[in-house]
């Protein structure tokens, strides 16, 4: 509901940017809303460009996309997990443990392929203050559902991540504020190359008539990696 609610918001505003979520956890705020107020400066054609395309770097969209798709899979795992009133999940092994000791001490492992679940493949070419209002509007929502999480689990682990294994209330809002900030210099490394190359910005930006379906200018990228 957030999320619909926030792009219609974008629509209506004709774009105006939309960087603000005031009832997301501050533990989430500090780290996806200034995130968000650097993706909203970013125009649609800026957004489409890959700094690296022989090595499969992702374009600054995609990594927004990658972001988004992350909570939305958190999210409806926890939400699973509230529906069934289970909290109970499988230990974790040495390995977990030890990596995720190193994601709450603020980093995590660079150059790492992402899931196929989190890779983004096929997306609607968005600006940045559309971009800007998803991403928000999926992390108020994964906030609300970690809540609801906290008073049904208190602080017994809810839910399992692929990777990280099972996490409590906190662990999951340290891990995906965490996982934000990683991106940030990606993504600023993917807009400020498409900067220094404008000729490379072949999308057209602008272009749509009156009532054309953007959903025809779907874009299809190569997998690429973190």
């Amino acid at each position: 509901m957030a999320l619909r609610l926030a792009y219609l918001l974008h629509k209506i505003t004709g774009g105006m940017q939309i960087t603000r979520a005031p009832f997301m956890h501050p533990v989430l705020a500090q780290a996806i809303q200034p995130f968000a107020e650097e993706i909203a400066t970013v125009r649609l054609a800026e957004a489409q460009v890959s700094p690296d395309p022989k090595s499969e770097r992702w374009c600054g969209q995609q990594v927004v996309e990658h972001l988004i798709l992350s909570l939305k899979k958190s999210r409806e795992g926890l939400q699973h997990r509230l529906k069934s009133s289970r909290s109970r999940t499988t230990l974790a092994t040495l390995l977990q443990y030890i990596i995720k000791f190193q994601v709450f001490l603020g980093s995590m492992p660079r150059g790492v392929p992402a899931l196929p679940s989190l890779t983004p493949i096929e997306f609607v070419p968005q600006d940045g203050p559309a971009l800007a209002a998803r991403l928000l509007a999926e992390a108020e929502e994964l906030s609300d559902v970690l809540a609801e999480c906290r008073l049904a689990f208190g602080l017994r682990p809810c839910g399992s991540h692929p990777i990280y294994g099972p996490l409590r209330v906190e662990e999951w809002r340290q891990y995906h504020a965490v996982h934000c900030r990683h991106h940030v210099r990606q993504f600023k490394e993917a807009v400020d190359f498409a900067r220094k190359h404008p000729e490379l910005q072949g999308f057209r930006e602008g272009g749509l008539s009156d009532g054309e379906d953007l959903e025809r200018e779907q874009f299809s990228p190569p997998l690429r990696f973190k």
